[in-house]
């Protein structure tokens, strides 16, 4: 549950990186996610980790195209020896959004591990085509927790096909083919997750840069 002030729109919600408790009504310990103890597993150090709020939420696929990053298994990662920077993945679907509202009200409730801090929320497609309306306004509820710092990710035929294997990474030192060539997932990473990395990327430089996160 979010408390009323937390509807009222992204100007009512918390900056980003910053836990407000008031904003919501903390999960009951039945919800809340499990805390994994050990550091991350990634072949280099991660920038930040990638934790589903629910199965299904594609985080496995998320970290397969951003190899800077690591799956937390659904879990707050508590190490400092990894980071502790997390992006929260949902579908865009009511389930979705309800699993990652409950997250996000288990973290602004101090609920998590000590040094977690959301920096962000994944939607992937639930399906091909446009968003329901009623998917959508749930959205505007939830993103004043995540300071409106959501990313969407659209529908991927090719991802039904492909082994997760077979996708190919987001490298930014790769120039992306033109916008008018439709490359196949094996060859290119979409458009909208290479956005999204450069863009969590950006918003992460800005919170070291700010100062944010050295007062957490």
């Amino acid at each position: 549950m979010l408390r009323s002030k937390a509807t009222d729109g992204a100007g009512d919600g918390a900056a980003l990186g910053v836990q407000v408790p008031s904003l919501v009504v903390a999960p009951a310990v039945g919800q809340r996610a499990k805390v994994l103890e050990s550091p991350l597993t990634c072949t280099t150090p991660p920038l930040w980790a990638v934790m589903a709020a629910h199965g299904g939420a594609g985080a496995s696929t998320l970290t397969r195209w951003w190899p800077m990053t690591a799956d937390t298994g659904g879990a707050w990662p508590a190490s400092p020896d990894t980071t502790q920077l997390v992006v929260l993945a949902a579908r865009e679907c009511m389930p979705g959004l309800a699993a990652a509202a409950t997250r996000l009200r288990e973290w602004h409730a101090q609920l998590a591990p000590d040094g977690v801090v959301v920096v962000g929320l994944v939607l992937s497609a639930a399906r091909p085509g446009r968003v329901p309306d009623p998917v959508r306004r749930y959205c505007d509820i939830v993103s004043p927790l995540v300071a409106g710092a959501i990313y969407r990710i659209g529908w991927h035929d090719d991802l039904v096909s492909l082994e997760r294997g077979d996708l190919s990474p987001y490298d930014p030192s790769v120039p992306r083919p033109p916008a008018r060539r439709r490359a196949g997932l094996a060859s290119s990473a979409p458009r909208d997750v290479c956005r999204a990395a450069q863009q969590i990327t950006q918003s992460i430089a800005e919170l070291q840069k700010t100062g944010i996160l050295n007062q957490l």
